[in-house]
């Protein structure tokens, strides 16, 4: 059975935020998966470096291929 819950981590022991449907001494898999929080500061460094090392030619190109929309969909195969 999978069950998907949150939980909180602390000192060194997950807690369950709500009840689980398990026996005493059940053994599970745990998978963790955090939320990645990254600040505006952080987006705009990242942002910043997207075209680094680029001309302004390069970037013109770039962006203008980007837009178009022509390449985005594709008839459906016969």
């Amino acid at each position: 059975m999978r069950q998907t819950i949150k939980a909180r981590y602390h000192d060194g022991v997950l807690q369950p935020l709500e009840p689980l449907t398990l026996s005493d001494d059940a053994e599970v898999q745990v998978t963790v998966e955090t939320e990645v929080s990254v600040d505006a500061e952080e987006i705009l460094r990242r942002t910043a470096q997207v075209y680094e090392g680029f001309t302004a030619d390069a970037i013109r190109q770039v962006e203008a291929i980007a837009l178009d929309r022509r390449h985005f969909f594709r008839e459906p195969a016969a």
